[in-house]
C-alpha cells in the first residue's frame, strides 16, 4: 500500500524559528526526515525531538507524529559534559538548565546522553543515569538507577524509541534481599542479557533504619457520603464550606470538587476526617478540568491519582512547583489543587493552597 504523504512543521525554540516540510514520505521516522533534509547538527551529535508534552519522539513515524516537532531535550532528557571523576559512583555536572545533577556512572571529561530520575540525593540534587540515543541503548556493564518496586522484581528504565520508562529490568540480588529494599532507590548494574541487573551496593548500601515499603492493601469499595448546607464559593474559587451527615449528627467539612454553585445536597468522598483543628475534608464526586481536589503530596515525586469516574479508573497528574508552595515543603501534607490542561503535563495540578487558609474560625 502506497504510504501517505503529508506536512510537518519542525520548530527550533533555541532561536525561535520554525520550517515547513512539504509532501513527506508519512513511513519515514523524524529522525529519518531531519537527516534527509539536512537538518541534523553539522558536529554529528544526536538531535533530540520532542512533542508538546516533552515525549521523546525521534523512533515514531510521520504518519503519527504531531503537526509539531520540537527540536529540543525531552522531559527528564538532557546531555552533559562531565569535568571530573567519580566519586563513589556519582559525578557532578550541570544540566542545560544550570541546575546541578548527580550523575552516576560518569566519568572524567565524558560527554553523553542521560535520564534524569525524579529521585534527588541528600544534597537535593537530581540523579541520573546514562544511555545512549541510538540503538543499542544500554550494554552490559551500564549503571542504571530505579526504585526497587514495592511489589515483584521487575524494574523500569527509560526507552528513547517511546519516550518512557517502560523497558523492563529484571532485579537480581543475592544480597540483602529485595524484601529489605522495597521502595529503596539504587544503583543496578546491567547483566550480559541486558534483560537483568545486579544490585551495586558498593554504591548506593542501604542506609541504617531504612524500612522498606509495604504494598498497600485493597481498599474496600470507595463509600460516598452525603454533603449539604454548601454556602458561596470561598474567594471566588470552587472551595465550599457545608456540612456532613453522620447518622443524625452533621458535622463541618471544607469541600473541594466539581460544582454547579448550587446548594442541593450532593455527595462526596472524606479524604481526611476532622479532628480539634480541622473540619472533615471532602472532594464532591465528579471530575472535570478547572475543579479542585484535596490531595496529599507524596513523599517522593509528583506524581498522585484521582478518580475518574467517567472512565471508571485512576487517572496519574502531576503537582505543579510554585515558589509560593515549595513541594518540598510540604510533604505528606494535605494541599488544595485545581486540576489543569498543561503544555508538558496532560493531568497538571496547581497548588492554591493549604487547607488552613480556608477554614479557620468562620468555618460552618
Amino acid at each position: 500500500m502506497k504510504s501517505k504523504n503529508r506536512a510537518l512543521k519542525v520548530s527550533f525554540p533555541f532561536d525561535d524559528s520554525t520550517i515547513d516540510i512539504q509532501d513527506i514520505d508519512g513511513s519515514m521516522t523524524l529522525g529519518a526526515l531531519l537527516a534527509n533534509h539536512g537538518l541534523l547538527p553539522r558536529d554529528g551529535s544526536f538531535q533530540f525531538l520532542s512533542d508538546s508534552r516533552g515525549r521523546m519522539i525521534n523512533y515514531i513515524e510521520l504518519r503519527n507524529a504531531p503537526e509539531v516537532v520540537h527540536v529540543k531535550y525531552p522531559r527528564n532528557v538532557d546531555q552533559l559534559w562531565i569535568d571530573d571523576g567519580p566519586k563513589q559512583g556519582f559525578t557532578s555536572a550541570l544540566s542545560s538548565d544550570g541546575e546541578q545533577i548527580s550523575l552516576l556512572g560518569g566519568q572524567e571529561n565524558m560527554f553523553t546522553s542521560v535520564f534524569i530520575t525524579s529521585w534527588k540525593n541528600w544534597e537535593k540534587n537530581c540523579v541520573a543515569y546514562k544511555f545512549s540515543p541510538s540503538s543499542p541503548y544500554y550494554s552490559a556493564g551500564n549503571l542504571v538507577y530505579v526504585q526497587v518496586p514495592v511489589k515483584g522484581n521487575v524494574a523500569k528504565i527509560y526507552n528513547p524509541e517511546s519516550g518512557c520508562e517502560d523497558i523492563s529490568i529484571l532485579l537480581q540480588n543475592a544480597g540483602p534481599g529485595l524484601e529489605s529494599m522495597r521502595g529503596f532507590w539504587s544503583a543496578w548494574e546491567l547483566n550480559q542479557d541486558i534483560k537483568s541487573a545486579t544490585y551495586r551496593q558498593d554504591i548506593t548500601p542501604i542506609p541504617k533504619g531504612f524500612k522498606p515499603f509495604k504494598p498497600r492493601s485493597k481498599k474496600s469499595r470507595k463509600s460516598y457520603i452525603s454533603v449539604s448546607h454548601l454556602q458561596n464559593p470561598i474567594n471566588d474559587q470552587q472551595i465550599q464550606r457545608g456540612k456532613v451527615r453522620f447518622g443524625n449528627r452533621f458535622a463541618k467539612a471544607l469541600v473541594c470538587g466539581v460544582s454547579d454553585g448550587s446548594s442541593r445536597g450532593k455527595r462526596g468522598l472524606i479524604v481526611a476526617k476532622s479532628n480539634q483543628t480541622r473540619p472533615n475534608f471532602v472532594n464532591l464526586d465528579g471530575y472535570r478540568y478547572g475543579m479542585t481536589q484535596f490531595v496529599k503530596v507524596p513523599e517522593n515525586g509528583r506524581i498522585v491519582e484521582l478518580y475518574n469516574p467517567k472512565m471508571k479508573q485512576v487517572v496519574e497528574c502531576t503537582i505543579i512547583n510554585n515558589e509560593q508552595y515549595p513541594i518540598d515543603s510540604i510533604r505528606g501534607q494535605w494541599v488544595i489543587v485545581m486540576l489543569k490542561k498543561h503544555s508538558k503535563y496532560k493531568r497538571a495540578l496547581s497548588i492554591l493552597g493549604v487547607p488552613r487558609e480556608f477554614y479557620g474560625e468562620k468555618t460552618n
